[in-house]
């Protein structure tokens, strides 16, 4: 379209991508922003446990000097390290439990947001868009089933 030419009634010069993800940018945003302070809450929640338990925060505060010479896992230290053990530990009231729950929430943030950007571009019938999204998806949940 020329820039001088005006514009006919139910005219736009933005495509239907273009208004799909200004309509969905909200929504991503939402998610994203949720997504951090829920998952920010049960860290804070899971360290307030860990100082209060006193198994939890006696190896804790052993593992400090392990942990400021660059050791990474060091000994004593009580730490989940699946899922399983992360639900486990939740479901007993265990502060580093809480912590990596925290974690996964926080992981798990990016990806509920390309899952709604998925469902956003299939609601407007936007098959390119959905299309990469879904790819996108993949790779993500690829890389999780991977690293496990």
């Amino acid at each position: 379209m020329e820039p001088d030419q005006k514009l006919g009634p139910g005219q736009s010069t933005d495509s239907a991508s273009e208004r799909t993800i200004r309509r969905l940018a909200p929504a991503v945003s939402g998610v994203l922003r949720v997504g951090v302070v829920i998952s920010s809450s049960v860290i804070a929640a899971g360290v307030a446990l860990t100082f209060v338990s006193s198994a939890s925060y006696t190896s804790a505060r052993r593992a400090v000097p392990q942990l400021r010479r660059g050791v990474l896992h060091p000994a004593g230290l009580h730490a989940p390290r699946t899922v399983a053990a992360v639900v486990n530990g939740v479901g007993h009231g265990d502060g580093p439990a809480l912590v990596m729950l925290g974690l996964l929430l926080l992981i798990a943030t990016p990806v509920l947001r390309v899952a709604v950007s998925t469902i956003g571009f299939a609601l407007d019938h936007d098959t390119r868009f959905v299309l990469i999204t879904l790819v996108v998806l993949a790779v993500l949940v690829g890389s999780f089933a991977i690293a496990t």
